[in-house]
């Protein structure tokens, strides 16, 4: 399944690719140099609150998750690279790998069940981003993620150059595709 996230300076939409209808929706903000951002789903009921911290003396990042229910989440990168991050859900648990160029892929219990791709560009308007899953059960987590990677980031609708990686990222599978898309 191929899902396209649009993302209007700290706004992101999630829909279906050829549908116009939002399934998700998430926006950040920030107050006296505290970030946070709130996901809700097309009902607008609110299904996770994200809070970001930094340690400056570890120079680590992590994302403090509250689902619905109350639970606690955490995703934090689990190595020095800040190239693979990790979250556990229940039973459940998520990597968000980063590799080189503007794409990303996410596993769940070790197996890989989402491409990420944030190339798609539309110059002066705003930047999309592509998922391809075969587990559409886990969109919400992929969703998730992926608006926690994003806060603080904004997108006035410029030009952004990206000139690749410093450091050390992670190495991408190109064989892996999704049983059901055919090209």
């Amino acid at each position: 399944m191929e899902y396209i996230i649009e993302q209007f300076n700290n706004r992101f939409e999630l829909s279906k690719k050829g549908d116009s209808r939002i399934i998700l929706y998430g926006n950040w903000s920030m107050l006296f140099g505290k970030y946070k951002a709130e996901i809700f789903n097309r009902n607008e009921k609110l299904i996770f609150t994200i809070n970001r911290k930094f340690n400056l003396w570890k120079w680590n990042t992590t994302y403090l998750v509250k689902d619905e229910n109350g639970k606690n989440i955490e995703l934090k990168a689990i190595n020095k690279w800040h190239s693979i991050y990790e979250m556990k859900i229940e039973q459940s648990e998520f990597q968000l790998k980063l590799h080189k160029g503007r794409k990303k892929s996410v596993f769940k219990n070790g197996k890989q069940i989402a491409e990420i791709d944030e190339s798609l560009i539309e110059v002066f308007y705003h930047d999309k981003i592509r998922i391809l899953t075969n587990d559409q059960e886990s969109i919400n987590k992929i969703f998730l993620m992926i608006i926690s990677l994003k806060i603080g980031e904004e997108n006035d609708g410029g030009i952004t150059f990206d000139f690749g990686n410093i450091g050390k990222m992670e190495p991408i599978n190109e064989k892996w595709k999704t049983e059901e898309i055919k090209y």
